[in-house]
């Protein structure tokens, strides 16, 4: 049986109801599962998700499974499986083609995996939803070249973005996403040096301990009108609190990670968009 959010009893699994596992190694961390879950039952949509703590080893043998299952819908992914879904599926998106990483496949009637990475998507959804224009502005990206923060700079610049500043400590990721935007997106200009900007994009780690420093600098926060961040908490995080007591628009982790339920489960056909 399933549970609601307060632990009493509600719909039953049976054998119709579809399977959407996220995938990694380990999960026993993952904050998904809740979230999803809630929202099935909040929509009465017969569906499940279940945390699937797969080895690399294992990873072969999943793949084999999701093809061959006809109630699994897809699968989210999450550390480390993201590159090796890229090179598992039968076809993807452009945007998961730019990325070379996938976070959500979708199984088709014949068995077919289809990939998509969802994360830049998301961020720009949550920014949109909370008023802050993307196109024809300037935005500063620290992290750009992690995971998320790929996808988001590849976000901002289909949006529109017309300049980014880009800061990232590992040089090579540094290059790596300097050569996305110039490959794909050469009307967006990259900033030579970190510059303030519009908006602001916090897409490192910086923010889950309060000890943390600022994932900025004083005089970009002070010039930013937009605040947005990848972190997930139940409160802002310190990034966010100045952003609100500059009076700047605000975009928080919250607000990505509802955005990318929806572009997930729009993904794999168990909503629409």
């Amino acid at each position: 049986m399933n549970t609601t959010p307060s632990g009493t009893m509600d719909r039953p699994i049976t054998g119709a109801t579809r399977v959407f596992p996220i995938i990694g190694h380990p999960v026993s961390g993952v904050f998904s599962p809740p979230a999803f879950n809630d929202f099935f039952l909040r929509n009465r949509i017969d569906a499940v998700m279940i945390g699937l703590d797969i080895t690399p080893a294992a990873l072969p043998a999943f793949w084999d499974l999701l093809r061959g299952s006809a109630n699994m819908v897809g699968c989210s992914i999450t550390y480390p499986h993201k590159q090796a879904a890229f090179e598992a599926v039968d076809s993807m998106t452009g945007r998961a083609r730019r990325l070379g990483a996938l976070n959500t496949v979708r199984r088709e009637e014949t068995g077919k995996l289809v990939g998509d990475a969802t994360d830049g998507m998301a961020m720009v959804r949550a920014m949109e939803a909370r008023g802050v224009q993307i196109a024809g502005r300037t935005a500063h990206v620290s992290g750009a070249g992690g995971g998320a923060g790929l996808a988001i700079v590849d976000a901002l610049a289909e949006a529109g973005i017309a300049a980014l500043s880009l800061t990232e400590i590992a040089l090579d990721r540094l290059s790596a996403v300097r050569a996305l935007v110039a490959d794909h997106w050469p009307e967006v200009e990259v900033l030579a040096s970190p510059q303030p900007c519009e908006i602001l994009v916090n897409a490192t780690t910086l923010g889950k301990s309060p000890a943390d420093p600022m994932p900025f600098e004083e005089s970009d926060l002070s010039k930013a009108q937009a605040f947005c961040d990848v972190i997930t908490l139940d409160q802002d995080t310190a990034f966010l609190a100045r952003g609100r007591i500059l009076g700047a628009s605000l975009v928080s982790g919250n607000d990505m990670g509802a955005h990318q339920l929806q572009a997930q489960l729009s993904h794999v056909g168990l909503v629409t968009a």
